[in-house]
């Protein structure tokens, strides 16, 4: 019985092959970073972006009440005093975005909100 032969590697690849999958590595890769320049780019956007021209969260509140919503206080988080977390307790926020949950008939109400700066208002996004 003879030894088994040992395992050739795959025979090099040679000119047009050999260009054409390091090329569609080349593009892959490029496609991958402009992909991702392009996202950076519109974060940066969005982060600098005015809302002053959005509606404040607290005048648009007023509008809901007297249209007969009620804003579900359970919704937002509290302190362990029973504070609300946020500035208003029917607002749960992430780092830049909040929603509010307002109730009326037993129909909910999602309002998304842009968080701002702690001393900005909430603003009504569109």
């Amino acid at each position: 019985m003879k030894p088994a032969a040992p395992a050739r590697s795959p025979a090099p690849q040679k000119g047009l092959a050999k260009m054409n999958s390091s090329s569609s590595g080349r593009r892959a890769t490029l496609a991958c970073i402009g992909s991702l320049l392009t996202l950076l780019s519109g974060a940066a956007v969005a982060q600098d972006a005015d809302f002053s021209q959005l509606p404040i969260y607290r005048e648009f509140r007023d509008q809901l009440a007297a249209q007969g919503w009620r804003p579900d206080a359970g919704f937002g988080l509290k302190l362990p005093s029973g504070k609300p977390l946020y500035r208003f307790p029917e607002v749960l926020c992430g780092p830049k975005i909040c929603h509010a949950r307002w109730v009326r008939s037993g129909t909910e109400k999602i309002v998304t909100l842009i968080r701002g700066d702690l001393t900005e208002e909430y603003r009504v996004s569109p």
